[in-house]
């Protein structure tokens, strides 16, 4: 049963969820009606559900899909004005024991050293992401509960934050990593760093 907010993957991530709304969207790509209902709603800028997007993913007419860029860019403008935020990578670990075959760190992958960055090579890399203008990182790693614990994400970010450089400091770290299990069950792990911007990327079902 698909249930958005239940702590179990094969529950937030459903396979008939997805089939579903897959369906629905060719059902109605070229329901005018239904699109403008949906453009409506977006454009009071608080969110439509994924099956109302997929719907205008999908959407086959013309002329609705020059509103749908017309308002995608009008949201990005008042959300960001007229600029595209851009967030440096910075791959702290490739020890992962997941599957993905889409992403070379997947565990059956042979062919590549696994590294797991030190706290002084994090500073070192950080500070050449701040000698080319970069102020805002989107950190990335593995599934590893044991070379890539929440720890080592923790005091990553820490170190990250306390780089003083001559051009400044990191404004907002982007914690890109799997949605961690008890004794993290919604990222609240996260949140000692008063003051900071950071963002969670996966965050699992709840509230941060």
């Amino acid at each position: 049963m698909y249930n958005v907010m239940s702590p179990k993957a094969e529950e937030f991530i459903s396979d008939e969820e997805i089939l579903e709304c897959l369906d629905y969207a060719e059902k109605n790509k070229n329901n005018r009606a239904l699109i403008e209902q949906i453009l409506e709603k977006a454009a009071k800028m608080k969110g439509v559900s994924h099956k109302e997007a997929i719907v205008l993913l999908d959407c086959e007419l013309d002329d609705l899909n020059e509103k749908i860029y017309a308002l995608a860019e009008k949201i990005k403008k008042e959300f960001y004005g007229n600029r595209i935020v851009m967030f440096a990578p910075l791959y702290l670990s490739n020890y992962c024991i997941n599957g993905c075959e889409y992403c070379p760190y997947h565990a059956r992958n042979k062919h590549i050293t696994r590294k797991k960055m030190t706290q002084e090579e994090i500073r070192r890399e950080v500070i050449a992401l701040q000698d080319m203008g970069h102020k805002r990182l989107a950190i990335e790693a593995g599934e590893d509960p044991v070379n890539n614990p929440l720890e080592y994400i923790l005091d990553s970010i820490k170190t990250i934050y306390s780089i003083k450089h001559k051009n400044g400091a990191i404004r907002r770290v982007n914690v890109n990593i799997a949605a961690q299990k008890p004794p993290c069950p919604n990222g609240r792990e996260l949140h000692p760093f008063k003051g900071s911007r950071h963002r969670y990327l996966h965050p699992v079902p709840g509230n941060l």
